[in-house]
């Protein structure tokens, strides 16, 4: 054999086993929802890592094309960083010949951040009761940090808007308050609706801590409950839950919070679990709805029960309120755990 052939021979081997540079790159460049990388001769597949705090925790996908869709809205810049790695048949193994990293930061998504940076308050009110006597909801933000500021924006039912009635809010250090015992009236009207905290884009995005209590204002005194704020993020994909029939002492009433448009499904059930109805109503987006249970299910003998289940975003609750005395508790179904990247 030639000198040159057994050259080639020789080195063949090393060349093959050549590290090489996967050149992954974002896309769009500037505000990246996407990564992708060169197509290496003889992958048949690539292990994606992707990492929010330099590779301490991770998360891989095998994709088998030569883009990655990054499966993520954010409401603050976030960086993340990728690791790409070819894959090889038989056994889907990565021998190191081939991969390319990647660190970038994802901008804000507006839809996402107007849904996620913000609390809401899902039902208050300032009504007079089915007995003369008035129902209210007090409220009281504690700031958590430094230089916060923004609106208290109340949500009529029926509509919603971001010219609806609010109020400011404006804390110089942590640990301040500030409490009204009718929040609705010092906005300046009535009725029933949904309260939004919302932090001013150029604020702290972190809302304050938030303590509402409904009650009713009787010449006795005051009857009520407190009612916790929510993060919008965790009614995204809401649960279905069920409901039994009321005990004849108590109103039972239905309330919704969109954040999108969406679809309730009510399925009701008698007393020995056979379906008894299906019945659907849609909604609009950032609409709020308390109405008797009876308006959407029809009346309900003891034992029946119905399960409320959802399409689209939105956060579920419903009312008990004791005929006697008016004593409101309000029930939001337990959601999912919360985070602000989705």
């Amino acid at each position: 054999m030639r000198p040159i052939a057994l050259l080639i021979l020789f080195l063949a081997p090393a060349l093959l086993a050549a590290p090489c540079d996967l050149n992954v790159r974002a896309l769009p460049a500037d505000a990246p929802t996407a990564i992708e990388w060169d197509r290496y001769i003889g992958a048949q597949s690539y292990l994606v890592t992707e990492s929010p705090d330099n590779f301490v925790t991770t998360r891989s996908y095998d994709i088998p094309a030569t883009t990655f869709t990054i499966p993520h809205r954010v409401s603050e810049a976030t960086t993340f960083s990728y690791r790409v790695e070819a894959k090889f048949e038989p056994d889907q193994v990565i021998d190191g010949a081939c991969r390319g990293a990647l660190e970038l930061t994802m901008q804000p998504d507006p839809q996402f951040r107007r849904m996620t940076r913000k609390v809401i308050v899902p039902i208050v009110g300032s009504v007079i009761g089915a007995t003369g006597a008035k129902f209210r909801t007090s409220l009281r933000i504690t700031s958590n940090a430094g230089q916060q500021r923004g609106r208290i924006v109340f949500h009529p039912a029926g509509q919603g808007s971001n010219s609806d009635p609010s109020i400011r809010y404006v804390f110089d250090h942590i640990k301040q308050t500030l409490a009204w015992d009718d929040i609705v009236e010092a906005i300046g009207t009535t009725g029933l609706g949904s309260l939004d905290i919302i932090p001013d884009d150029d604020s702290e995005p972190l809302a304050p801590t938030v303590l509402a209590r409904h009650y009713t204002d009787a010449s006795s005194g005051t009857f009520g409950s407190f009612e916790p704020a929510v993060l919008p993020f965790d009614f995204l994909t809401p649960p279905s839950f069920t409901v039994d029939a009321p005990d004849p002492r108590f109103r039972l009433n239905l309330g919704f919070r969109t954040l999108t448009s969406a679809i309730v499904q009510v399925l009701a059930f008698d007393s020995t679990g056979h379906v008894k109805s299906l019945k659907t109503f849609p909604f609009p987006g950032d609409y709020f709805t308390l109405v008797p249970a009876s308006q959407l299910v029809g009346e309900l003998a003891p034992g029946e029960t119905f399960t409320l289940s959802f399409s689209g975003s939105v956060i579920p609750f419903y009312t008990l309120t004791e005929n006697g005395t008016n004593d409101p508790a309000v029930v939001i179904p337990r959601a999912t755990s919360s985070r602000f990247v989705q």
